[in-house]
């Protein structure tokens, strides 16, 4: 039996094959720039949000360690009241001991 082969308006018709597509890039969503000065100028910006983020930073770490210091400066004193009243007991003990 003789192979049928499509009509040649069919042939015509049919849609080329699909090329392969191609992988996209990522893209940046900051504002295009206009030359080498407002590069330059977006690196310097962004170096000075870095730098006031580091000050920020420092400070809130230098807060911390000053309330840090100062709770161990009452944890010191807390325990300094503790031994000299240790202390004080001790000496009333040993002169309580010497009455009997």
């Amino acid at each position: 039996m003789p192979a049928v082969q499509p009509p040649a308006s069919a042939q015509t018709a049919a849609p080329a094959p699909a090329e392969p597509s191609k992988p996209r890039s990522a893209r940046r969503t900051s504002t295009p720039t206009s030359g080498a000065d407002s590069v330059a100028d977006t690196g310097a910006q962004q170096q000075a949000e870095v730098q006031l983020a580091l000050a920020a930073q420092a400070a809130r770490f230098d807060a911390m360690i000053k309330v840090l210091a100062e709770q161990q400066r009452e944890i010191n004193a807390i325990i300094d009241f503790g031994m000299a009243q240790a202390k004080r007991d001790d000496q009333l003990m040993n002169e309580w001991i010497r009455l009997i």
